[in-house]
Formats: C-alpha cells, structure tokens, sequence
C-alpha cells in the first residue's frame, strides 16, 4: 500500500508544481520587465536650440489676435436650451449679441476681460433655428440647432450606471492557476495522509469482528 500511495501523491506535486511555478515565474518576470523599462526609459533631451536667439525680421507687425470667442453647445432636453459660451482674453470690457432667425430676439450682452460667460438661449420646440454670435459688428461663431425634446424624451432609452465589474487581466489568470496548483498539492497531501492510516484501520476493524 506504501508505493501507491506515494506514487498518487507524487503526481498530485508534479501536477501542483506545473501550474503553480509557471504562473508565479510569469507574475516575477512580467514585475522585473516593467520595473526596468521605467528606469530605462529615456528623459526628455534638454540640448538642441535652447542658448539660440534666431534673429526676427522687422516687417508688417500682426494684428492684435480676436480677444472675444464663442462655442455654441448642444440641445438640453426637456429645458430646450442650448449654452452659449462667450470668453473675452482681452484687456477691456466687450460687448457681443446672440442672435437668432426663428423670430425670437437677440441677447445682447456685455463680458468683462479675462472672463467667461455663458448665456442659455430658449428655443422652440421642433423647428431649426440659426444661432449666431457675433462681436464688433463680425460673426464669430454660428450653428444651426433643433429641439426635438418631446420626441427624445418619449423614445430615449433610460440610462443605466456601468455595474462595478470585477477585476480581469493576466495577473488573475496567474493567481488562479497557482491558486489551482496549491489546491491540488493539498489534495494530494490529503490522499498521502489517508492512505497511510487507511490500512491500519481496516486491519483493527477486521480484528474486531473475529474476536466476536
């Protein structure tokens, strides 16, 4: 009974060992590898141009870039709005206008420097309207909307959070096999363990009975 019962638990290590070392040298060599490429990783070269002047030519100066600018957003459903936002970088006060043509009125309004601001514009329910901001007398920004809120609130589906899902990668893979390996070795251990007081019990079990 001895050389069975070593011969099982034998290939339970071995089967142990093949899953188990694969896995934790991965885990080892996939550490060391990411270890030595951040340090091995070039840092940005300081040399190059920095200490050259290039001389600039003397000509036409520029002219001042546009201090005011504008983004013109999407429809918000069930408000019907679109946010307009107005940014001044310059070093006084602006005056810009938000103008439409579904017959509504303008928004005129006034940004201070260095500032943003933004201003909700109302629209009409299921017609297309022509935004357009304009400053200076000049059109700066323009976009062409449409507010479909009764459609999209009766036909949207209903928006769900992502449910926490659980962590996947190589790393778990890695873990699980040598998780596996350490479970089938202590199955083995388990079965070298009984087999060794199996017989003994037997034979006392059987010398019961022929003493009655």
């Amino acid at each position: 009974m001895q050389l069975p019962r070593v011969v099982i638990a034998a290939v339970f290590v071995v089967i142990a060992a093949l899953l188990a070392i694969p896995a934790l040298m991965k885990s080892d060599g996939s550490e060391s590898r990411a270890s030595t490429s951040a340090s091995t990783s070039p840092s940005p070269s300081t040399s190059g141009t920095s200490g050259s002047a290039t001389p600039t030519k003397s000509g036409t100066p520029k002219p001042p870039a546009q201090p005011v600018t504008a983004s013109i957003g999407s429809v918000s459903c069930p408000e019907r709005t679109v946010h307009v936002k107005i940014r001044n970088t310059g070093t006084q006060t602006e005056d810009f206008s938000i103008e439409r043509d579904d017959g509504g009125a303008a928004i005129p309004g006034k940004i201070q420097p260095n500032n943003t601001r933004t201003v909700s514009v109302k629209l009409r329910e299921d017609r297309r309207t022509d935004l357009t901001v304009t400053w200076a007398n000049k059109q700066i920004e323009a976009k062409t909307v449409k507010a479909n809120c009764k459609k999209a609130g009766a036909g949207a589906p209903t928006e769900t959070p992502p449910s926490n899902l659980p962590h996947t990668g190589p790393d778990t893979v890695l873990w699980a096999r040598a998780a596996t390996g350490v479970g089938i070795l202590l199955t083995g251990a388990i079965i070298f363990w009984y087999g060794g007081i199996w017989p003994r019990r037997r034979e006392k079990m059987f010398a019961s009975k022929e003493s009655d």
